[in-house]
């Protein structure tokens, strides 16, 4: 709000040099009118990114990096799910990732591989938005697809 009361203060000064009470009228209420619909136009609607779920997000995938097993894990015996939390910005770009578990020897490979990820942008009301997913990266030995998980692994939701 300083913003406008700082082009209305300047919009008055302008009207004394120009000594017309039309014009002036018009210029601080355009002035004031116009700034204040700029400014409430570039508040973004949500303070935070969207969440959306995860198979929603898989949907938008365009672009997937396969995490490579680390060698020593797969020495180790070491499988597990290293779940992950990602910000897809406004452009499909990963802007934000942390790991929320797994195992440790697991989280690097996971990291590095989904920051490659390229999304199409979701969009709002046919605007593109930052949005907030979980994404799961699944580690098994041989491909198997059953199997017990390191004890590392996230608790089963």
């Amino acid at each position: 709000m300083p913003l406008i009361r700082l082009r209305v203060a300047l919009s008055i000064a302008v009207c004394f040099i120009a000594s017309s009470t039309a014009f002036c009228t018009n210029r601080i209420l355009t002035s004031s009118l116009l700034s204040e619909s700029r400014m409430l136009g570039d508040v973004p609607s949500t303070v935070r990114p969207l969440t959306i779920p995860q198979d929603v997000a898989v949907d938008m995938l365009i672009y997937k990096v396969t995490p490579e097993y680390p060698v020593i894990a797969k020495a180790a015996r070491v499988s597990g799910i290293v779940t992950l939390q990602a910000t897809i910005s406004k452009t499909g770009e990963i802007s934000d990732l942390h790991v929320i578990c797994g195992p440790v020897i697991l989280q690097q490979a996971s990291l590095e591989a989904v920051r490659q990820w390229k999304y199409r942008p979701y969009l709002l009301n046919g605007k593109p938005v930052e949005v907030e997913t979980t994404i799961r990266i699944t580690f098994a030995l041989g491909g198997k697809k059953k199997m017990k998980f390191s004890k590392d692994s996230c608790p089963s939701e």
